[in-house]
Order: structure tokens, then sequence, then C-alpha cells
């Protein structure tokens, strides 16, 4: 319990530093649809973006969204490559700050390199769910992953209260985020809006039953209202895990 609350004191101390270095500069504001510079760290304060990977024969895959609150290249100055393509999807509110210096005066201070690493230990978190979802669970089961794990961030940064959010990407984008093809979307989505549980329509999801919901993104298949069993843990608790959401967890923290 000691340890716990001692990291938690630290992450907290880390987040002021990393937040200190974004409230020194101004906010910028960019349009759907451009390119970010690989050279900065970016806090999202409003809006949405997402990062895209390509192969040598020229498919394009999205593989991470970003929602309000999110850093996002955080570790992009240690990358030896060419830099990641960052898209904003909406128009957006964001704060810059140079990657390289900012990464070295951040490592220097214990807590803010604890923090930094924090934040990139959740990135890969919601990494591996949506690859064990796109290696383990059918065209349903995925969909449902995405739909509630957006719902769970935006939640729990307090972005939104009832069951419904806005989802700024295309069906074009969400096959290329869930590894499916726009067909295979379409008819999935019809699927669950007929069996009343998730409706998308004009970019706005309203989730129709969330216990049917998180048992689809855990089991795949359309669940009907009366299925047995129980699920052993929830997807949200996956996403939200007690020793985030706890007294252990930073206050304040709205974690990648």
């Amino acid at each position: 319990m000691t340890q716990s609350v001692g990291v938690n004191r630290e992450l907290t101390l880390g987040q002021r530093k990393l937040r200190a270095k974004f409230e020194n500069v101004s906010p910028q504001f960019r349009k759907g649809g451009e390119l970010l510079s690989g050279d900065e760290i970016y806090h999202l304060q409003t809006g949405w973006a997402c990062q895209f990977g390509s192969l040598s024969n020229g498919d394009r895959a999205i593989v991470d969204a970003f929602l309000p609150g999110d850093m996002i290249r955080l570790d992009g100055a240690l990358h030896t490559g060419p830099p990641e393509e960052i898209v904003t999807l909406t128009e957006v509110t964001m704060r810059a700050i140079p990657a390289e210096d900012a990464l070295l005066d951040l490592m220097a201070y214990r807590p803010a390199a604890l923090y930094v690493a924090w934040l990139l230990g959740k990135r890969q978190q919601r990494a591996d769910r949506r690859l064990t979802a796109i290696s383990c669970l059918d065209a349903s089961g995925r969909l449902a992953m995405m739909v509630l794990d957006f719902y769970t961030r935006l939640r729990r940064r307090k972005l939104i209260k009832g069951s419904a959010y806005n989802l700024p990407l295309t069906q074009v984008q969400i096959a290329q985020y869930l590894g499916l093809t726009v067909v295979y979307i379409n008819r999935v989505l019809r699927s669950l809006r007929e069996a009343r549980i998730v409706n998308l329509e004009k970019h706005c999801v309203t989730i129709l039953d969330l216990e049917r919901l998180t048992r689809l993104a855990e089991n795949g298949g359309i669940v009907s209202s009366s299925a047995a069993g129980v699920c052993e843990r929830s997807l949200i608790e996956i996403a939200a895990p007690a020793s985030e959401i706890g007294s252990a967890a930073p206050i304040g923290i709205a974690g990648n």
C-alpha cells in the first residue's frame, strides 16, 4: 500500500511537470485532415486525430486513435526512422512543445520520467487490446471492442455523460482501424442496430445495451438479450482497471 501511494505521488508530480510545459505555450488550431509535424509533442485538447501505418504495397491502416486529453508523439524523439503519420480527424485545438528538448528535460526529473513511461504503458495496453480483438474476434466483436473502448476513454475523462458520443471516423476509416472491409462494417452496423445493441448514424454512436455490447466485445457474435453465462471480466475493467481509477491512481491524470 505504501509503495502504491508513493508511486501515485510521483506520477502526480510528473503530470504537473509535463502539464506546466504545455501551459507555457499558446494553443494551436488545426483543421481536419492536416498532417502533424514529427518533431513536436502534442497535447490534444479538443478534437480527434489518428496515426496511420503503411505497407510497402501502399495499403494503409489506422494503428491508433487520439482523443481529447491524449499526448501525441511522446516517444517521437526516440524514433530513428521516418516519423509516424499523425493526421487530424476533426478540427482540433492543441499545444505543442519541441520533442527532443522536452524529453531531455523530462527524463532528468524522475517523477516526469515515470509519468511519461506510465502514459506510454497505457498506450501499449490500448494497442494490445486492439491487436487481441483483431486476432481473436469476428467482425461484430471487433466493432463492439472499438465502440466500447472509445466510450470508456471518453467517460473516464468526463467528456460524455450519457450513452452517446460523436465518432468522427468514416466507415472506410473504421475498416482501416479494425482490419475489415467496408462491406463488413456496413453489414455489422446494420445487424447491431437491428439487435438493439448499438446504433451509429451520422457519426453519432448510441449504445443501446451496454451489457450485451460488453459480452460482444469479449466473445464476438451477436449476443441475444437472454444469453446465459457470466463474463470473467468486462472490457471496461480491462480498459480502466481499479488500480488506475482507485486510490492508487494519480489524481486528475488523463491516461492515453
